[in-house]
């Protein structure tokens, strides 16, 4: 259905659009290009990248010196004297210089503590990751056991979407969300968000009006019947003898017993019984009447005699029925929560492709919306009935409440925070050794017999981050690292990796000089890399003429195997249709061209490798909109277009 556009624009940040992206099963939001406009296209640059380092491992390890001393002064030390000239040779034991230090036994024992604080944390998480894979996980049992022919899969979608029918979902909160079954074939635009917020306000409205006409019901209404307007509560039983006024087996003209009196205890007498209010006697009032059965429901045996007979008239009906629905206050909605569902194939009961929860904002000054995304896991799926869920969701193992996949993306984060915490204590130590031995006589002492090759003033060493001296034999750095069983037929020796000093920011080149043949006790926790899997020892040398420090901890950088030039292009811009990947990019004649392409590699779950069909010199366009097809014209923009 063609309509004309009012002027609206939705507004998508960045991080939502990839986010929606990352549904991977349907759910997109068209973001402009109505009437005919041109599509946008980008240049590939801002889309993807050619240069893929992803490959590259690390580890870590403590830094070891042969042949070469490095002095460096720390923030708690002032040099009283240097002892030493540049060039000069000197031998192991010789006093270098002397220094003062502010550094007090108290400060020594926190940085002591920070370490036991950080081992106290290692134990936490590793108790934490014991749990996570104790966790048995969620398993929704699917009925694939059946032949196809008896597979019952409901009615089948074939509008742009099907909204929610319940409005005890009305959408004011997330428990409460209203469903959107959406084609697969359609994107959320305009139309359907104006369609939501129109069905969110009819719901909240007759929900507003169920709470107010509860609040007129009483606690305890009077026994009147819901819709004749008699005095006769339809609940209670005129016969039943411990209650019935007008019990046959006492004297129906006894004063005490009048069962004309209504308002007063049947059981108790009147103010004056010798006076009723109405003659007993009377033929028409007489209870005795043998025409007139006590237990006839057509007539009320406590009709009182003077009350009215007309039901409009009673004054103990209400002035308005509060059973009777009023017509509901309508209330304006500007905010709602959604969920957006997509089917496989648009069959009912099928296997759900995408199940996100929306929180729909509108403007309501301009009509724009934004979005924003929550968990819509425990959310029910009122569009189906009781019994088709019964028929054809099989009976779930709630488990640990969370999927195989989630506990495993829980396993893998935390394994990060324990690689990370093991990284912390290894400097904290480092630092503690250091510190150690600035207590000590306020002497430095030549470790090594040789020159002195480098030797600066207290104020350009802090101001270059360099070591205030430096003594050489010919020597150099030594650090041990970690390879992973799975990389270390890739690693060789003389092979170039880059130490990372993370004290002083610096990096350095080093060659891997030997590699062991049995694995390591350190194993994972000094490699990044598959837990599982053992390790194997590596020692890298570093030239004297890099400025590290004897017990300091750095990183080691080095690559699996060789980097290769290629293509990698962000996953929101292509898409797959029967099994076959496509993008869509500015042909030669300036229109959008529908190009199929062959993938390869997944990176971090956001870029793919294109092995062949597109290159670096291409103009991509976002491929969801109406007018994303083969021939429209193009315009080259930047990501402000996109993401605007």
């Amino acid at each position: 259905m063609k309509r004309k556009s009012r002027g609206k624009k939705i507004l998508i940040s960045a991080i939502c659009l990839v986010l929606v992206a990352a549904i991977g099963g349907g759910v997109w939001f068209y973001t402009g290009n109505q009437g005919g406009e041109p599509v946008n296209v980008f240049p590939f640059m801002y889309l993807g990248m050619t240069e893929y380092w992803g490959d590259s491992q690390e580890s870590s390890g403590f830094v070891r010196t042969d042949g070469v001393q490095t002095v460096y002064l720390s923030g708690t030390q002032t040099v009283t004297e240097i002892l030493v000239q540049l060039g000069q040779e000197v031998k192991k034991g010789d006093v270098l210089m002397t220094f003062d230090t502010t550094l007090s036994d108290l400060a020594l024992e926190r940085k002591r503590l920070d370490v036991e604080k950080l081992k106290l944390q290692l134990e936490d998480a590793k108790k934490q990751l014991r749990e996570i894979n104790a966790m048995r996980p969620m398993v929704i049992p699917q009925p694939s056991d059946k032949p196809d022919e008896d597979v019952n899969l409901g009615e089948k979608l074939t509008d742009p979407y099907k909204l929610s029918f319940n409005s005890d979902f009305d959408g004011s909160t997330a428990e409460k969300a209203l469903i959107c079954w959406l084609n697969s074939n359609s994107s959320v635009d305009e139309e359907i968000l104006d369609a939501l917020i129109l069905k969110a306000a009819e719901y909240q409205s007759i929900n507003a009006a169920k709470e107010a006409e509860g609040e007129k019901i009483p606690s305890n209404p009077s026994p009147v019947p819901e819709e004749t307007g008699e005095n006769t509560a339809p609940s209670e039983d005129p016969t039943e003898p411990s209650e019935d006024p007008t019990e046959p087996s006492e004297d129906p003209t006894e004063p005490s017993e009048d069962p004309t009196e209504p308002s007063e205890d049947p059981t108790e007498p009147s103010e004056d019984p010798t006076e009723p209010s109405e003659d007993p006697t009377e033929p028409s009032e007489d209870p005795t009447e043998p025409s007139e059965d006590p237990t006839e429901p057509s007539e009320d045996p406590i009709e009182p005699s003077e009350g009215p007979t007309d039901p409009s008239e009673d004054p103990t009906e209400p002035s308005e029925d509060p059973t009777e629905p009023s017509e509901p206050e309508e209330v304006e909605v500007n905010n709602f929560y959604v969920v957006f569902k997509v089917t496989e194939n648009n069959y009912e009961l099928a296997a759900r492709n995408t199940w996100q929860g929306i929180y729909v904002i509108r403007d309501p000054e301009n009509g724009s919306y934004r979005f924003k995304f929550f968990d819509a896991f425990m959310v029910q799926d009122h569009m189906l009935s009781p019994d088709e869920e019964a028929e054809e969701k099989p009976e779930i193992d709630f488990g640990s409440g969370f999927t195989a996949a989630q506990i495993a993306e829980m396993r893998s984060q935390q394994e990060k925070t324990i690689k990370e915490i093991e990284f912390n204590i290894k400097m904290a130590e480092a630092e503690y050794k250091i510190a150690q031995t600035e207590v000590a006589d306020g002497n430095v002492y030549a470790q090594i017999d040789g020159v002195v090759v480098s030797l600066l003033t207290e104020d350009e060493a802090e101001m270059l981050q360099e070591p205030l001296m430096k003594v050489s034999a010919g020597g150099g750095f030594y650090v041990e690292g970690t390879v992973s069983e799975l990389d270390r037929e890739t690693m060789v020796i003389g092979q170039e990796v880059t130490i990372n000093d993370w004290r002083s920011g610096m990096t350095y080149t080093g060659k891997v000089e030997s590699l062991g043949d049995y694995p390591s006790a350190e194993g994972y926790w000094s490699g990044i890399g598959n837990p599982t899997a053992s390790y194997y020892p590596f020692r890298v040398f570093v030239e004297d003429s890099a400025d590290l420090q004897s017990g300091s901890y750095v990183s080691i950088m080095f690559s699996a195997g060789s980097s290769e030039h290629g293509v990698y292009l962000e996953n929101p811009f292509i898409r797959t249709e029967g099994g076959r990947s496509y993008v869509y990019v500015r042909g030669e004649d300036g229109k959008l061209e529908q190009r199929f392409v062959t993938t390869g590699k997944s990176l971090w779950g956001s870029y793919t490798e294109i092995l062949e069909g597109i290159g670096e010199e291409d103009l991509i366009a976002f491929p969801y909109g109406k007018n994303v097809k083969p021939g429209a014209e193009t315009v080259e923009s930047d990501l402000s277009a996109l993401y605007g």
